[in-house]
């Protein structure tokens, strides 16, 4: 008998080899899987409440998103709208279910954002000091208050895994793939946290860092920020932002300084042709399992001052890497 099913996978379904954080195959769970012929991945929906409320999300995103898709609306979007939110989240395909070691399961479909990369790097940044919903059992609230206390306490976010292909190691025939999870996330503080973004962001011996990269991230991330601080229906609690950009790109790319910093609105902001021509590197909100909307929440206030503060720091930390000179 297949362990939880993993040997028992529909045909045109695989694990998918770029998850680095959440529940995963390498801990014998059912973890994402990807679709090998429509560029989608399939995100177990998990516990039955947890699964109800991250469909209902995306199900309210998705007339949205194509409304998006068809580029036919010309009407600007405003910032802390669903509809600015349906740009920022990947983009929702349903939720099927499939046959799975002699049980049907459901998933959430969605786009595989790194569909085409050559070599995807990923970085899962949860949001929130707090990452206990409303429904948390004390118990719950316990566990989850121990978990990457440091990094919590002091930034409002933590990392929970990643991986990069380092391109500056010596033996340039191939680059090395490094991988860490939550062990090493749990290890992160407020002395050491860059030196996480330094090895994601390829930062070379001589402390250069590619500038396209850093600004492409942040533009992105940036958007999330202002959706964050104009928004008032929801509560999102364990959510992450998930940074990707495709390494391969690195060696390829011609920097020029004077067109970086040209290129750029006063806010940071990329112009829209520009923005369309980066789909190497990218920023998205992901793991909605834990959004409550302000009438089911037992918060007081109209802001979600715990997500607002972890996105605040994560665009405070990319920002000191703009200081620094460009490969």
């Amino acid at each position: 008998m297949a362990r939880n099913g993993l040997d028992e996978l529909p045909n045109g379904v695989t694990l998918c080899e770029t998850q680095v954080a959440g529940h995963t195959a390498a801990q014998g769970c059912i973890g994402l899987l990807k679709s090998s012929n429509d560029g989608t991945v399939l995100k177990p929906t998990g516990k039955l409440h947890c699964g109800i409320r991250e469909i209902a999300f995306y199900e309210q995103l998705k007339p949205l998103q194509a409304v998006l898709s068809t580029k036919h609306s010309i009407e600007p979007i405003t910032t802390g709208s669903l509809h600015q939110l349906s740009s920022l989240v990947p983009r929702y395909y349903g939720h099927p279910k499939l046959p799975i070691g002699g049980k049907e399961m459901e998933f959430i479909q969605l786009e595989d954002l790194t569909e085409g990369y050559e070599q995807p790097c990923i970085m899962d940044v949860k949001i929130g000091r707090r990452t206990w919903d409303p429904l948390a059992t004390p118990e719950k609230r316990k566990a989850e208050e121990s978990k990457y206390k440091a990094c919590r306490q002091t930034f409002s976010l933590c990392i929970p895994g990643f991986q990069v292909y380092s391109v500056h190691d010596c033996d340039e025939r191939k680059d090395r793939l490094v991988r860490h999870g939550k062990d090493y996330g749990k290890q992160l503080t407020e002395s050491n946290i860059r030196d996480a973004f330094q090895l994601f962001l390829n930062v070379t011996p001589d402390g250069r860092v590619n500038q396209e990269l850093v600004h492409s991230l942040l533009h992105d991330v940036r958007q999330i920020q202002g959706w964050s601080h104009c928004q008032t229906t929801f509560r999102l609690y364990s959510s992450s932002v998930l940074l990707l950009y495709d390494a391969a790109h690195l060696k390829t790319v011609k920097q020029n300084k004077s067109l970086i910093r040209n290129d750029h609105h006063e806010d940071g902001s990329l112009p829209a042709e520009t923005a369309s021509k980066r789909p190497w590197a990218a920023a998205k909100m992901i793991d909605f399992a834990h959004a409550f909307t302000k009438e089911t929440d037992d918060a007081g206030t109209t802001r979600d001052d715990n997500y607002i503060q972890g996105v605040d720091s994560l665009v405070a930390i990319l920002n000191q890497f703009l200081e620094i000179d460009t490969v």
